[in-house]
């Protein structure tokens, strides 16, 4: 019907006013503009805007893949993270998928990635994918993609080092040559960041001494002087038998040195005994992911070794960074799944820092995978270092996906991510595999579809025995 504030509209009513209209009920404009009245069954577009409390969306377009159907904007939802960043519509890749168990989360990602790696071999753009996977659910859908998969555990025979510096553009070359851009001194930092890390967590304290932190600064500028690719056991056969310069470096007598690295020294001998024998207590084994598309850190074994896990955790992730940024020809994708675990560790979080802040620069993007966002909100109420640097993660992640979210979790969606109080409502009743997408400034609600050959890749063990995330159950949920 024409609009009553246009000229055409305005006519529209005066010829209703003329005409046989009024006897039925049509208004008219009063002498001072009183607004029209119409029948119950006619309105003009101005009253239509109201009908639903939803905006409806335009959508995000057809870039990236296909991942199902947006409730909001209608027809496909198709999405890509590196896309969305190129195209302007996130300010960073960086991206946090959380949610209730057993409803998908992982299924989600483990569906866009499988089919992100064949649009991009379609369009010949290629990336690399990196998984930390604590609980070994990803193997099934690595070996389908061809990634190399590490199953660390102690008293293996993979190992993985640590303080690797890697192979690319401001990276060292392995083999003691600095690039001009690195520098000896980004070497130095790196390697002993992981070394605070990792002795803080043997120790288990949350940071060392500031005394501990200058020694380990020490230790680490020596091994990049004196070796080409030191190890774990360089270091502690260092802190066994200190170099006479390491007091002089530190302004210190060589008596006080030795009491201020005994706990050290104590700290790395046991984890190169203990938790980390066979993993992190030489070089890394050669040809681990030579020519493969990705790779998949199966950490299954230690899922019941806490401490363990941790500093694997923690090794790997400095390793794993050198891997990355490493691949100076494609782009990069982080996933770190079952990240509850691993959100109370410094060293973990730290590395997600760096991987987010550094994201842009090297052509990486990153997916955290977690049960809730308390889980990483939860260290800002504690005033650590490791509370500030989650704070810093959650005001830089501009994607954010909600699953099924269990009632305590509510409010801190409300108050910390934005959210309004009808999607936070909603979110309590999401069926598996439906979820809340906040793309930088746009929203979607997204049924996910999985094919029947995804589910034997994406779905999980307690899944499959349960039936949590049977698609023909879905599709009775949804239809409810």
């Amino acid at each position: 019907m024409p609009n009553p504030l246009t000229r055409n509209g305005r006519e529209h009513e005066r010829r209703h006013e003329r005409g046989p209209g009024r006897e039925r009920g049509w208004g008219r404009w009063g002498p001072k503009g009183a607004r029209l009245a119409l029948p119950w069954n006619v309105a003009t577009t101005a009253h239509l805007c109201v009908v639903t409390p939803w905006s409806i969306e335009a959508g995000l377009g057809d870039h990236g893949v296909f991942l199902g159907a947006n409730r909001l904007a209608g027809g496909a939802f198709h999405f890509d993270i590196i896309d969305a960043y190129q195209t302007g519509l996130i300010q960073g890749p960086n991206m946090v998928v959380s949610g209730a168990g057993a409803y998908g989360k992982s299924a989600i990602i483990k569906s866009y990635v499988h089919r992100a790696a064949a649009l991009a071999a379609l369009h010949g753009r290629p990336r690399f994918t990196a998984v930390i996977d604590p609980k070994g659910e990803w193997t099934p859908l690595g070996d389908r993609l061809g990634y190399a998969t590490l199953r660390l555990r102690p008293g293996g025979h993979l190992r993985v080092n640590p303080l690797d510096i890697g192979t690319g553009p401001g990276v060292g070359t392995g083999t003691g040559a600095v690039s001009a851009r690195t520098g000896l001194d980004d070497q130095v930092a790196r390697r002993a960041a992981v070394l605070t890390a990792l002795l803080a967590v043997a120790l288990g304290q949350a940071e060392l001494p500031v005394s501990q932190q200058r020694l380990l600064t020490a230790v680490a500028r020596h091994l990049a002087t004196h070796q080409t690719t030191p190890t774990l056991v360089d270091v502690r056969r260092l802190l066994a038998h200190p170099d006479h310069t390491l007091a002089a470096d530190l302004d210190t007598t060589p008596t006080e040195l030795l009491d201020r690295r005994r706990p050290l020294l104590d700290a790395c001998a046991t984890i190169l005994e203990q938790d980390l024998r066979g993993i992190c207590d030489g070089p890394t084994t050669p040809g681990l992911w030579d020519h493969a598309p990705g790779l998949i850190l199966d950490l299954s074994a230690l899922l019941t070794h806490r401490r363990a896990l941790r500093l694997v955790l923690t090794a790997a992730a400095g390793w794993l960074q050198t891997v990355m940024y490493g691949q100076t020809h494609q782009h990069k994708i982080t996933i770190l799944d079952e990240a509850w675990i691993a959100l109370d560790d410094l060293a973990i979080v730290k590395f997600l820092q760096d991987q987010w802040r550094l994201g842009r620069q090297w052509g990486a993007a990153n997916i955290l995978i977690t049960h809730a966002l308390a889980d990483l909100h939860s260290q800002v109420d504690t005033g650590s270092a490791t509370a500030r640097i989650a704070e810093g993660l959650l005001n830089t992640t501009s994607v954010r996906v909600f699953l099924h979210q269990n009632p305590e979790q509510v409010g801190h969606l409300l108050t910390d991510m934005g959210l309004t109080t009808t999607e936070a409502t909603l979110l309590g009743d999401l069926p598996p595999l439906t979820a809340l997408w906040h793309v930088g400034t746009h929203t979607a609600l997204v049924d996910h579809l999985l094919t029947t050959d995804e589910w034997t890749l994406a779905d999980t063990n307690t899944a499959m025995h349960t039936g949590a995330l049977d698609p023909n159950r879905l599709a009775e949920r949804r239809d409810r």
